[in-house]
């Protein structure tokens, strides 16, 4: 999988994150509410009791000389490891019932330095067992002191009593833990999910990867809902597919000026050789070749330019319905038709002069065998006279042979990709499938492009 950090600029994190905010928001509510009812119902409550001992005289010392401080100082030390030791583990396991390591794990001594004062603490889930541990080890430390050292100088200024508010949990702390871990996991998951996300989401990606270059950038704008979100009504499914012919609808829209650059730049890259025919087709289903070519085609007529839009998706035939025109008899009928003189059913959109349409017809049962016939190239060859350009609408390239098919016989074509959507690994294969029949591929267009990451903002989309 190829990727390139280095081309990320902090500016694309920062979207990356506002745009995939959700994420962070629903990471950021389960650790906080997970840590809430955990911390609640779950954790026990831990409580600490301690107590205070003081190195003093011995008895019948009447005071203390410099020698006698500093040996009670080393002493500190030396009690303190006398109460983490196994055999002190051992007699509170005997007296009060502590497993040893447990005792060892929770017992803990403190030590204040240049001070003959030491605290003795135990933690424990039982409140009473926690005091009566700390008061037990306070009684042993003085028995060991004179066993084991033979001097009687510790001295206990505050017994352990049973505490009454616990240590730990603690709920905000675990809670605010929790919301940072939330948020840090939320935008791991964002940059996760980037990583993983092999599609184009900027022309350099579709250069880089396919070595194609981008000649149009369509940004996303508001069209009809198609595929299994299309409306069940046929007077609203109407209504929504004209909303795609966005450069009819609305001229002063972002989304169509972004088509006229496209015709802008598709005449630049065939100035050596002229372009008469050229399919559009995609790698996949819903890259938005449909919408793209026929916008491009009404730009180009209202450029001046003769267009014929051939609609050679026999599959899923949707010219027609960008057009808001009838499909009952089209290039199935022409293919078909065993008199060589059958006049070409060709309509003209009145509303917009210089472009005409021949739509699909009825959807044939082998529409590669129909693409493939001389029937085919004929009918190209014969109306690229009557025409400036010819485009051709054929199904997604990568899914089925028939793009591949009118591609070579065609003088061009058009690759449309959809930006977050269009995986490379497909279009990488519509690439080598174009190019295995010889296709000239002028160039690749990215659609749905979210352009508010530049600071302009298009608020179009199509779905």
């Amino acid at each position: 999988m190829e990727k390139n950090f280095e081309e990320i600029d902090v500016l694309e994190l920062v979207y990356l994150l506002l745009k995939k905010w959700y994420l962070i928001v629903v990471c950021l509510i389960l650790a906080t509410t997970s840590a809430f009812l955990v911390t609640k119902f779950y954790l026990k409550p831990v409580y600490k009791a301690e107590s205070t001992l003081f190195l003093g005289k011995e008895p019948g010392q009447i005071a203390l000389s410099i020698t006698d401080i500093q040996l009670n100082n080393q002493l500190v030390v030396d009690y303190r490891q006398i109460l983490k030791s196994r055999r002190v583990a051992k007699i509170i396991n005997e007296k009060l019932g502590v497993d040893i390591k447990e005792f060892q794990s929770k017992v803990g001594v403190t030590t204040v330095k240049d001070s003959r004062i030491f605290s003795i603490s135990y933690e424990d889930t039982d409140p009473e067992l926690a005091a009566n541990v700390v008061n037990e080890l306070a009684d042993v430390i003085q028995d060991l002191a004179a066993e084991i050292i033979e001097v009687k100088n510790v001295n206990i200024i505050d017994i352990a009593e049973i505490p009454d508010v616990p240590i730990s949990p603690s709920t905000k702390k675990n809670v605010a833990v929790s919301a940072f871990l939330g948020l840090l996991l939320g935008a791991a998951l964002i940059f996760l999910l980037e990583f993983i996300d092999h599609t184009f989401k900027k022309p350099e990606e579709v250069e880089r990867h396919l070595g194609l270059n981008v000649i149009g950038t369509i940004p996303e704008f508001e069209g009809g809902k198609r595929g299994k979100k299309k409306a069940k009504d046929q007077k609203v499914l109407e209504q929504q597919y004209l909303k795609n012919l966005i450069a009819h609808n609305n001229p002063k829209a972002p989304a169509t000026e972004a088509f006229r650059e496209l015709r802008t730049n598709l005449y630049y890259t065939s100035v050596d050789k002229e372009l008469k025919t050229l399919v559009v087709t995609s790698p996949t289903l819903g890259d938005g070749k449909t919408v793209t070519a026929v916008n491009l085609a009404v730009t180009l007529a209202r450029l001046g330019k003769k267009v014929l839009i051939i609609d050679a998706d026999m599959r899923k035939p949707k010219v027609h319905h960008y057009f808001g025109i009838k499909n009952k008899t089209g290039l199935t009928n022409i293919l078909t038709e065993q008199n060589e003189d059958y006049k070409v059913k060709i309509t003209q959109k009145d509303d917009i002069q210089n472009l005409y349409i021949i739509t699909c017809g009825p959807v044939p049962p082998n529409p590669a065998e129909m693409l493939s016939s001389n029937k085919m190239k004929n009918l190209l060859d014969k109306l690229k006279d009557e025409y400036d350009l010819i485009i051709v609408d054929t199904p997604p390239v990568a899914q089925v042979t028939d793009a591949a098919i009118v591609a070579g016989i065609t003088d061009g074509v058009l690759l449309v990709l959809a930006s977050r959507q269009t995986r490379i690994e497909m279009a990488k294969r519509a690439k080598k499938l174009l190019n295995s029949v010889n296709a000239n591929i002028i160039g690749t267009v990215l659609t749905k492009i979210e352009n508010r990451r530049t600071g302009y903002y298009y608020y179009y989309k199509y779905e």
